[in-house]
């Protein structure tokens, strides 16, 4: 399972970057503002999910109450990030 769960956050992290390499033009062509550019900041912003999911993953096999407070923490962030920014 473990083995499992590890190749499901790379298989994800992956085609996520197949998707933005496919879709390279429209990133190309973005005007939105960026960091460093449209497509590696897409790319940056994935690495940091994915260092996320690795962490809470650790968390969970080491103590899974401890998962469950991170997990609830980073919605009730993302949610106050996601109302404010609106």
């Amino acid at each position: 399972m473990q083995k499992l769960l590890l190749w499901i956050g790379l298989s994800i992290f992956i085609g996520w970057i197949i998707a933005m390499s496919v879709n390279y033009g429209i990133y190309n062509e973005a005007t939105d503002p960026a960091l460093i550019s449209p497509f590696v900041d897409g790319i940056l912003f994935m690495a940091l999910m994915l260092g996320i999911y690795f962490i809470v993953w650790w968390t969970f096999t080491k103590k899974p109450a401890a998962a469950t407070i991170q997990l609830a923490a980073g919605a009730v962030l993302s949610l106050t990030a996601a109302f404010l920014l609106i």
